[in-house]
């Protein structure tokens, strides 16, 4: 049965930019926030008593069902991404933050819209760092320049925070930075013009 939730609650929680979903431990959804329209084009009340996987783009299925497994058993995930058909086709980048609330039997998730970051992370070039990065730190850089904590992307990678603080050293150390402002003033540096535009690639 559909959830019907207190009307202040109700009211805040369809404020949030983000899509709020409650799921039962069968994986069907019971309750999703007003946000959830812009993000994958359907309406509340057409997500209601479907199962939440149906809608996970078909070739990240079996790694989201891992991951809801994970989080029923670990309490709460922080960082996992996937990707959702949205109502008019067309894939949705997610990144969840994800609580199992074993007394009333629910799976909170809280979806975040990260589609056009992922886009635009595989279309541009950023600045090169004069030592290689290995495939770990690459895959680090990409979330540090997003406004996940060490901690979120640790669970993103499955790696201990300590491992993933290395990584982070080496990155700043091989962009000669000191830290995440740094990295991220050199990112603005290279994508955009004097006057705060991004510029034209090179040889136009």
């Amino acid at each position: 049965m559909p959830l019907t939730l207190p009307a202040g609650i109700a009211d805040v929680q369809d404020l949030l930019p983000d899509a709020i979903f409650l799921v039962d431990a069968e994986g069907v959804i019971l309750h999703v926030n007003a946000s959830c329209e812009p993000i994958f084009g359907y309406l509340p009340q057409e997500l209601i008593n479907t199962r939440i996987i149906d809608l996970v783009a078909p070739a990240d299925r079996d790694r989201t069902l891992d991951e809801a497994r994970r989080v029923m058993e670990d309490t709460q995930r922080i960082g996992f991404e996937n990707r959702y058909r949205h109502k008019q086709g067309h894939e949705v980048h997610v990144m969840w933050s994800v609580r199992w609330l074993a007394a009333e039997g629910l799976r909170v998730g809280v979806a975040r819209d990260i589609t056009a970051l992922r886009q635009k992370a595989a279309t541009a070039q950023g600045p090169q760092a004069p030592t290689p990065l290995s495939p770990q730190e690459r895959r680090v850089l990409e979330m540090l320049l997003t406004d996940a904590s060490e901690r979120q992307i640790a669970a993103r990678m499955e790696l201990a925070e300590s491992t993933i603080h290395s990584y982070i050293a080496a990155i700043f150390r091989k962009f000669g930075v000191r830290g995440r402002k740094g990295l991220m003033s050199l990112w603005l540096q290279h994508h955009s013009g004097p006057d705060g535009v991004q510029g034209k690639a090179p040889g136009r």
